[in-house]
């Protein structure tokens, strides 16, 4: 399986197990599949990337640290329709207000975890109703 394919199907793990996932701003992060799990978006996020077996997005080589700020600083910004699975998609202006991963490409399907319940799966549309208007979509995948 491709990086991309492995990174989605962690995300739907998270999605599978959310009433075992919790919202917390944990540092270091944790990067374990053990439930239960307290993590948030970003944490949630690299957590995909690294049980996929992919870089680290944060570019900190899975020290447990990194928030969107640093997916921002370290991904690359890529247009809305060049989005493929497993990009991420940052609402707010830098340093970021939440970070969702891309499933599923069109009005994009996304795994967020920006709350209690979560990770959840949610329409780009949806969940623009409710975040900040600035949008920036980021890649580290070839």
């Amino acid at each position: 399986m491709s990086l991309r394919t492995e990174i989605v199907a962690a995300a739907r793990w998270g999605i599978r197990n959310e009433p075992r996932i919790h919202y917390a701003p944990v540092r270091p992060m944790p990067l374990t599949r053990t439930l239960p799990l307290s993590t948030d978006c970003s944490g949630f996020v690299t957590l995909c990337y690294y049980l996929a077996g992919a870089p680290d997005p944060n570019g900190l080589d899975y020290d447990g640290q990194g928030y969107t700020g640093t997916l921002l600083r370290t991904m690359s910004s890529v247009a809305q329709d060049w989005i493929e699975p497993g990009d991420l998609v940052v609402w707010g202006a830098y340093p970021g207000h939440l970070v969702a991963l891309v499933l599923a490409p069109g009005d994009p399907l996304l795994c967020s975890h920006g709350r209690e319940r979560g990770p959840l799966p949610v329409r780009f549309s949806d969940e623009s109703r409710v975040q900040p208007t600035a949008v920036t979509w980021l890649s580290s995948l070839a």
